[in-house]
């Protein structure tokens, strides 16, 4: 797996810059009831299943252009049904109110129907770091990809309950990181196969509340019929081809300087995957950022609507920037001569304040 996000992104995205598995986990004789059970959900990828998925967003996140169909799946509900046959085999519905936008994964290529438009987009190559989306929060999704962010960080069993209609066995991984944002990641899995059926992120201010949960309201532990995994033609309909590397489209800055080494005292996470311009990964486990060159019209806006929802100055040469802190996302942004940058992660304000104070200093 490649080294990408993790809990959402320049409009939602929050930890960035996945961390692979490493052999960390005690085997064996060493090995606690916890260990054991994070070891069958990092590894039930495999497990086939069908269900319908409820994601509950309350993260306060202020507008930012081109990205309000990110910014809404961490800011309200989403329902989301899947049927996995597979890693490479699988398929995720986004329902709304309207219709539905399909997401499937065929043999290494991904397709995207949208029901509104009467439209296949086929994606071409494998994009370094992507937009979330609604599939991201499917609780298989999620549970494997915030666990295995953190190898290290402690894990805890956590009482059994009942997740549609299955018995299900918890754990909670409490970051280590004292910069991190999240206070604690809780993730209800069946205990035989390790499928994650319920997860809860919660802020180290407040961690009796969670502000992103994820569940199964229905279950089935077996493969999807093969034909509803074959990515729809129907008559009239178009087809398109799209590079998978983009980050949204406006956002990008084509001509955008390589991002620096180290921000913020954080080294940047190497990625796999077709090259985004300008675009860099920071930090580790749950205490990551993503840095993003955008536009200056787009950091105006995004400026405007900080500042509005009582984003705090910084003091940078050439231009103006704002952070905003919510408690599980941080923002920052500056624009003007030198570059304009989006910041985004699940890192405390102040780291992001750092990180833009050097960037502006490189850049003018």
């Amino acid at each position: 797996m490649s080294r990408r996000w993790l809990l959402v992104a320049a409009g939602a995205a929050a930890l960035v810059g996945a961390v692979p598995l490493r052999d960390a986990l005690p085997v064996g004789a060493g090995a606690t009831e916890a260990d054991d059970l994070r070891r069958r959900i990092l590894g039930s990828s495999t497990q086939p299943w069908v269900g319908l998925a409820e994601a509950t967003g309350r993260i306060a996140l202020p507008e930012l252009p081109a990205l309000e169909s990110t910014t809404a799946l961490f800011t309200g509900v989403t329902r989301i049904r899947g049927q996995v046959a597979g890693p490479e085999r699988w398929r995720a519905d986004e329902l709304t109110p309207v219709g539905e936008r399909d997401v499937y994964r065929v043999d290494g290529r991904e397709y995207v129907w949208d029901f509104g438009f009467d439209q296949l987009t086929v994606l071409a190559g494998t994009a370094s770091l992507r937009l979330p989306r609604a599939a991201d929060l499917l609780p298989p999704e999620l549970g494997r990809r915030l666990l295995r962010q953190a190898p290290d960080d402690l894990a805890t069993t956590l009482p059994a309950r009942r997740i549609a209609s299955m018995p299900a066995a918890g754990l909670r991984l409490s970051p280590a990181d004292p910069d991190t944002t999240v206070g604690r990641v809780d993730v209800w899995a069946d205990p035989g196969t390790g499928l994650p059926l319920h997860v809860e992120v919660a802020p180290k201010t407040d961690p009796g509340v969670p502000l992103l949960i994820s569940t199964m309201q229905e279950v089935a532990l077996r493969a999807p019929d093969p034909a509803v995994l074959v990515p729809p033609r129907p008559p009239g309909s178009s087809r398109v081809r799209a590079a998978a590397a983009d980050l949204g489209g406006a956002l990008r800055v084509l001509d955008a300087p390589a991002p620096p080494a180290q921000l913020a005292g954080r080294p940047r996470v190497a990625l796999t995957g077709d090259e985004l311009p300008g675009v860099g990964v920071y930090g580790a486990g749950l205490a990551g950022f993503v840095l993003v060159p955008v536009s200056r019209g787009i950091a105006g806006r995004v400026l405007d609507g900080a500042a509005a929802a009582g984003g705090v100055a910084i003091s940078v040469p050439r231009g103006r920037a704002v952070r905003i802190g919510t408690p599980l996302l941080s923002l920052a942004v500056r624009g003007g001569r030198g570059g304009s940058v989006l910041l985004v992660g699940t890192v405390e304000p102040e780291v992001l304040e750092r990180a833009v104070v050097e960037l502006s200093g490189a850049r003018a």
